[in-house]
């Protein structure tokens, strides 16, 4: 069985049923755990850890198909730009206060 990646209406239905299993199996590896079976509960949450990848991999391979190709990028770097020299009279952009230094505590004599 071959699955066409060309069509994308059937990739987003698999990736939509792929959500509705990572749900289920979420929901089964919670109860599963709880009502006492760790390691098959474990399981359970793994394998639906395994259908998020998956889904999260299929919608973002179907967005990448669906956009427009894009443009090519220019091959020269952009130019640097000049700063303007720093204007002295200018206001600070930000300004720091000192608070008053408390005075150290000395160990009283015993």
């Amino acid at each position: 069985m071959r699955i066409d990646l060309s069509d994308l209406g059937r990739l987003t239905g698999f990736a939509e049923a792929l959500e509705r299993l990572f749900w289920c199996l979420m929901v089964l590896g919670f109860f599963t755990a709880i009502l006492g079976s760790a390691g098959t509960g474990l399981f359970v949450l793994i394998l639906g850890a395994a259908a998020f990848v998956l889904r999260a991999g299929l919608e973002d391979f179907v967005r990448s198909r669906q956009e427009e190709p894009a443009k090519p990028r220019k091959t020269e770097p952009p130019k640097p730009q000049r700063r303007a020299a720093p204007d002295p009279d200018a206001e600070p952009e930000f300004t720091v206060y000192r608070s008053s230094r408390r005075p150290r505590r000395t160990k009283s004599a015993v």
